[in-house]
Order: structure tokens, then C-alpha cells, then sequence
């Protein structure tokens, strides 16, 4: 499993691949942003590694797709979200039927060895527990 600074390092040689200016600007702002939040003292690790992997899932694919929350630039004034809570308020957004997303706390991180797969179990405050599992392929 890679350190922190390993996936950060891995990010930016992806960010200098993208050809459009303003897609490596916001990819730089979100990296920056990353770093910034690890480095404050309360932050949970897994917050900001929910965020590293899932940016270098999608920078790692050809052609990149830009998805929520990376399609903005990151929250300036506002600390980060745990990831699962930020696309679940990116989802209600684009579908006003759904209830709105409140905070999510983590109740299982788990992946596997190779990191190309992660499953996580998350609480809303009503008790609901919501999984999700992201899977990536393996390198032949």
C-alpha cells in the first residue's frame, strides 16, 4: 500500500499528463487541497485517502472523466467531507426526488491487498447503514 506521499507524487505525474490547462489547474487545486487537509491535526488519514484513490482512479483511466466532486474546484474556506457523503450530496442534487445526504460517519474501510478493491460500510445519523465497493482492474 502506498504511503501518503507516494499517492501524492503518483497524482501529480497524472495531473502533467492532462492536455487541457484548466482540467490540470483543478486537479493541482484538489492535490493541494489533499495535502493542506492531511497535514491539519484532526483529520482522519482515511478521509484524505478515500479522496487520493478515488482521484487516481479516474486519472488513471483513458479518456479521463471528470466526475463530482472533481468536476469543481475544491472547497476553499470548508474542510473536506468524507468522500461518501460528498457523492451523496453530488447524487441528490441531480435528483431532487432523493432525501437530502446528511453527515456520514465511516464504520468499515477495508481493501484489498493489491488496492483493487475497496468496500465501505457507512452509518447516516437516522442509523441506516449504506455499503459501497469500488473496484479497479488489475495491471495485466
Amino acid at each position: 500500500m502506498p504511503t501518503f506521499n507516494e499517492s501524492v507524487l503518483e497524482l501529480m505525474f497524472l495531473a502533467a499528463k492532462i492536455t487541457s490547462p484548466g482540467d490540470r489547474v483543478r486537479v493541482t487545486e484538489w492535490i493541494r487541497k489533499l495535502v493542506e487537509t492531511n497535514a491539519e491535526k484532526n483529520t482522519h488519514p482515511k478521509l484524505v485517502e478515500e479522496y487520493l484513490d478515488y482521484l487516481k482512479l479516474l486519472l488513471s483511466s483513458t479518456p479521463i472523466y471528470f466526475v463530482d466532486p472533481f468536476k469543481g474546484y475544491p472547497p476553499k474556506q470548508q474542510p473536506l467531507v468524507p468522500l461518501a457523503e460528498a457523492l451523496g450530496i453530488a447524487l441528490c442534487s441531480k435528483c431532487p426526488f432523493l432525501p437530502p445526504c446528511g453527515p456520514l460517519a465511516p464504520v468499515v474501510l477495508h481493501r484489498s491487498g493489491d488496492d483493487t478493491a475497496t468496500i465501505s460500510v457507512h452509518r447516516d445519523p437516522d442509523g441506516e447503514v449504506f455499503c459501497y465497493m469500488a473496484i479497479a482492474p488489475r495491471d495485466p
